[in-house]
């Protein structure tokens, strides 16, 4: 007899359209009841100077006022509620759009088309192919790329990560005591309302005690996270726009998957409509969701 796949189900059941989930489980970060009974609060986590150049350079807020929670059941997960500023959410929106899916970066529609290359601006293309690309655009991979069919990376297929994300990366693990992280590979996805992520775990690494970073940006997901065992039954968690998701420790090989993308029609993280060079992101945005995990490939050599 087979076993009870548990996370198959409830992948299943938030996936579904007809009728829709019920979504009362899901644990919601923004409600004080959720995080006063079901997790800890780490408030001792954080240390430095209440001064940070830094923070204030990659539109962070502070790190002494952010907010952090770890699930009780599940070691080495940590849940960063939004440290961004308005900003700081649309300038990252905006390298994701802009300069993410450029060379010498990689993305989906390269196995498809020859040339492409600044997606973001042919939006306005009078070539309809053209035109569509940022519909069709699903993926993009920074430095070491990730080959999707063999689940291995090629130390000789990379190009340089951008320093700005890695900037980013470095400075949030160092801040939750992850000093040796090092951001080599990322991936972007790109997420329409209709979209999900299929359950699976991140094992393509060879340094797999280093951690994963994960930030979400746009419409709100429902995160499935459980456990190595791919037939337990997961936590459901809302990420939001800003919000951070690490996993390390035991949690860094657990199965995770995204099986519903929720439109919000106002989400006042991120939105500005006196700024006009900011409303094409945000009308794209507001349809729309984003998500760079960022990991560290090989061990460091010391």
């Amino acid at each position: 007899m087979n076993e009870r796949d548990f996370f198959k189900e409830d992948f299943k059941y938030y996936k579904k359209k007809s009728p829709p989930p019920c979504f009362d489980q899901v644990i919601d970060f923004d409600s004080k009841h959720n995080t006063e009974s079901a997790f800890c609060v780490k408030e001792q986590y954080l240390k430095g100077t209440s001064s940070c150049s830094t923070c204030e350079k990659l539109g962070l807020r502070n790190h002494l006022t952010w907010n952090l929670y770890t699930l009780k059941n599940l070691s080495g997960f940590i849940y960063l509620q939004n440290p961004f500023t308005t900003s700081g959410q649309q300038i990252w929106i905006k390298k994701c759009l802009e300069q993410y899916p450029r060379k010498p970066g990689l993305t989906n529609l390269d196995l498809h088309y020859s040339n492409v290359d600044d997606i973001w601006s042919l939006r306005d293309s009078l070539d309809p192919v053209k035109k569509d690309y940022l519909h069709k655009l699903c993926w993009a991979t920074l430095g070491y790329h990730h080959n999707w069919d063999t689940k291995i990376y090629n130390s000789n297929c990379r190009s340089a990560f951008p320093h700005c994300l890695e900037e980013l990366s470095k400075h949030i693990a160092h801040c939750l005591g992850f000093v040796n992280f090092k951001p080599e590979a990322a991936i972007v996805n790109y997420y329409s309302s209709k979209s999900s992520l299929s359950i699976h775990n991140d094992h393509s690494e060879e340094e797999i005690n280093a951690p994963i970073m994960s930030f979400s940006f746009g419409q709100t997901g429902v995160f499935l996270i459980g456990t190595e065992n791919k037939l337990e039954k997961p936590s459901a968690i809302f990420l939001r726009s800003g919000d951070v998701i690490i996993m390390s420790g035991s949690c860094r090989l657990s199965y995770h998957a995204v099986p519903c993308i929720l439109t919000e029609n106002v989400n006042n993280r991120y939105c500005d409509d006196e700024n006009n060079d900011w409303l094409e992101f945000q009308s794209y945005i507001s349809k729309a969701r984003m998500n760079i995990s960022v990991r560290q490939v090989y061990a460091s050599k010391s």
